[in-house]
């Protein structure tokens, strides 16, 4: 898991002059996942850089917390594991991974080596719940579905994380019935890898922007896993084929992740869904990714795509 901390004046002019960082002048300097850094520093400035280096690499910091954001303290004259094992970047950059799927079944034998180099023991998740149906209405119905030990979708969307070394403590579920929206930015701020649950995500997309978070969401970095709705939402802009939740075909609007893209989830290769397919092509002109159930696609933050299991590409130049 990365770590960042924003060039102090003094670095920064020593950087811009020598294009050297050694070792001693990490000493001191205050460490938090990228996602908390502009809550920790404020929004950077063009000319404003980061150091970045793997939470494993800092040794022995000591682990402190603002209001919202955990932070790490490199104390030490030696505060580094690898003196050489750190990198500078702008503070600006955004460095996203985003990962989508039709099935929490993460870890399952078809999705490991696809999801293993992007996945670490100390990473720590949040997994946004905002994705059930207009039949979720109080928080016994979302107990139901997503608390430990009650709710149906609780074990999926966190063992799954077991295989990939991570612990249940690991997890942090967002309940939109009880928690505030500061504990929800907490959780959001303090974690490597956002999970976006599967269900209705329009109605996920109104949630995020009812509890004031898609500004937040918008810069997330780090890994993103999207399962169905959660896929869906990572695009600036998807269709969604009718079917027994929605009557109508329809263009909906979501995160902005990804803009170059459609997606059908749930991909059967029915004459239905091909019928929708088509009319997505020939209404946006962008290539559709069809994703079967046991299918996946990786987009790097360069933009560049891999897939695994079953995906089938539409492309609108292609007749």
């Amino acid at each position: 898991m990365k770590l960042v901390s924003r060039m102090t004046p003094a670095l920064l002019k020593k950087w811009n002059e020598t294009q050297t960082m050694e070792e001693k002048d990490l000493c001191g300097l205050v460490f938090c996942m990228p996602n908390g850094a502009d809550a920790l520093w404020s929004r950077p400035e063009p000319e404003d850089l980061e150091i970045v280096v793997d939470r494993q690499n800092l040794k022995n910091p000591v682990e402190g917390k603002t209001d919202l954001v955990r932070t790490w303290t490199s104390v030490k004259d030696t505060p580094l594991r690898h003196p050489h094992a750190f990198s500078i970047r702008p503070a600006a950059s955004i460095e996203r991974t985003c990962v989508l799927m039709n099935t929490s079944m993460i870890d399952e034998k078809w999705v490991r080596p696809a999801l293993k180099p992007l996945l670490a023991p100390n990473d720590e998740v949040c997994v946004l719940a905002f994705s059930f149906f207009d039949d979720t209405k109080t928080l016994e119905d979302w107990n139901r579905q997503y608390k430990k030990g009650q709710g149906i979708w609780y074990r999926s969307n966190t063992d799954v994380f077991f295989a990939y070394g991570l612990k249940e403590k690991q997890i942090h579920w967002v309940n939109y019935f009880t928690d505030s929206i500061p504990q929800m930015k907490e959780a959001i701020l303090n974690s490597s890898v956002l999970l976006l649950t599967g269900g209705a995500p329009d109605l996920m997309y109104r949630r995020i922007r009812e509890k004031k978070l898609s500004g937040l969401l918008r810069r997330y970095q780090g890994l993103v896993i999207g399962y169905s709705a959660g896929a869906m939402i990572q695009l600036g802009e998807y269709h969604i084929t009718p079917d027994e939740d929605y009557p109508q075909f329809c263009w909906k609007n979501g995160l902005g992740y990804l803009t170059d893209f459609d997606v059908e989830v749930h991909f059967q290769n029915t004459p239905h869904q091909l019928r929708h397919i088509q009319r997505a092509l020939s209404e946006r002109h962008r290539p559709v990714y069809a994703i079967d159930e046991k299918g996946g696609m990786i987009v790097q933050p360069d933009g560049t795509k891999s897939f695994f299991g079953a995906v089938t590409c539409f492309d609108p130049k292609t007749k």
